[in-house]
């Protein structure tokens, strides 16, 4: 047996099959491990041996065996072994024991945090994204064991010798994220001033003052004069329109998306927030696409957020604990930065969307957020080259954090 960490949800989920209004076998590529490639080789069914001959391919440029081979895709990007009620004709005549372990353990992701493998669920799946940002109790965590050869690929691996203080961060960080005394804008502010402040000591320095620091900013959440200052910082809207649409822009040219789903809300965030696509809108333009931004925020977003905000917390907390946050980038400011950018692109998609339906759900919410994480979360090159943008552009300061995360 081996000790494991998990979500509460965990256990909760179940793939719900052809009842799934999404697939997970279309729109992104689907790596083979090489035990599973070898085992395809030996299928004698005529049938799906045929298919399995023509559309799984070495991958002639990785040395690594969980990405010895790759499934090809049809020209909508959607699985050839994928049958017409949206099933996996490899699991229905062969058995699960034949799927590769992308396909047997998504949307389950596994990381390893010292001797101790850490499970969650990625929220590009819908049936995951429901259990996952539903829960209004929010998110809880245990300890358990499993066979040590339960089934499942390691996505990222935290040194606990390299990065001593890492529970001590990680758990201040979701217990700040889910500090419900102040609104969720705030206390991601106050994770990045936090962070901004711990990478400026040394590592002695680090250690023998973090328990004070940490303290000290949880305080904050109590400091009516501090709150009400972070409050009366002024957002820009123009700067945060204009970064997504970038963002945006840049996604849809890099390889592109085949999610129709995707590409509707995206169409309800251009049409209901009166964006242009190019970079030509007038500044007029851009005034009536504030105006319209407000106005949804007020009417829609706002009241939503009041009664539940607990979603993007759960999100927030969820991409902590899945992307071994603080350490899943060069530097923890790095890691910030990233998931102030995720936490943006939702918050406007949201108002967008809430503009252009003159409402705003949880279904749509939830849609939303599984899209985005579709389209975005599991394209590495996508988020390599955000970062690598905001970089070059110089959007890497708290100053930067604060105008994207204010309203």
């Amino acid at each position: 047996m081996r000790p494991i960490l998990i979500p509460e949800y965990f256990e909760e989920f179940s793939c719900i099959g052809g009842a799934c209004e999404d697939t997970c076998c279309a729109g992104w590529n689907i790596t083979v491990d090489k035990k599973t490639y070898q085992n395809y080789r030996k299928v004698k069914h005529p049938e799906i041996s045929e298919k399995l001959q023509r559309y799984v391919k070495r991958n002639r440029n990785q040395q690594d065996d969980s990405s010895y081979a790759k499934l090809l895709l049809d020209e909508n990007k959607n699985c050839h072994m994928m049958l017409e009620d949206g099933l996996c004709s490899i699991h229905k005549e062969l058995g699960e024991q034949f799927l590769c372990n992308t396909c047997a353990t998504y949307p389950r992701q596994f990381t390893q945090v010292g001797s101790i493998v850490e499970k969650s669920l990625t929220l590009s799946c819908p049936e995951a994204a429901r259990v996952v940002l539903l829960r209004e109790e929010g998110l809880g965590f245990i300890e358990t064991e499993e066979p040590k050869d339960t089934r499942g690929l390691i996505s990222g691996e935290i040194n606990l010798n390299k990065h001593p203080l890492f529970w001590d961060l990680r758990v201040f960080t979701i217990q700040l994220m889910q500090s419900r005394k102040q609104p969720i804008e705030i206390r991601l502010i106050i994770l990045g001033l936090f962070i901004q402040k711990i990478e400026q000591l040394n590592q002695t320095e680090l250690e023998k003052k973090l328990p004070e620091i940490m303290e000290d900013y949880l305080n904050r959440l109590d400091n009516e004069e501090f709150i009400e200052s972070l409050k009366n910082i002024e957002g820009n809207l123009i700067f945060q329109l204009n970064l997504a649409r970038d963002l945006i822009r840049y996604r849809m040219s890099a390889g592109g998306v085949s999610s129709e789903k995707y590409l509707s809300i995206l169409s309800q965030l251009l049409e209901g927030l009166l964006l242009d696509e190019d970079d030509n809108q007038e500044v007029q333009d851009m005034d009536k696409s504030i105006a319209k931004y407000n106005q949804s925020y007020l009417d829609y977003y706002e009241p939503f957020m009041e009664k539940q905000g607990y979603i993007l917390e759960n999100y927030i907390v969820n991409y902590i604990f899945k992307n071994l946050f603080p350490f899943n980038y060069n530097s923890m400011f790095e890691s910030y930065m990233m998931l102030v950018i995720h936490f943006t692109l939702i918050k406007l998609h949201m108002i967008g969307m809430a503009s252009n339906q003159q409402n705003l759900t949880q279904e749509m919410a939830i849609e939303c957020i599984q899209q985005l994480a579709k389209a975005i979360e599991h394209n590495s090159s996508y988020l390599q080259g955000v970062r690598k943008g905001m970089e070059d552009s110089g959007y890497t300061t708290m100053g930067h954090m604060f105008v994207m995360i204010s309203n």
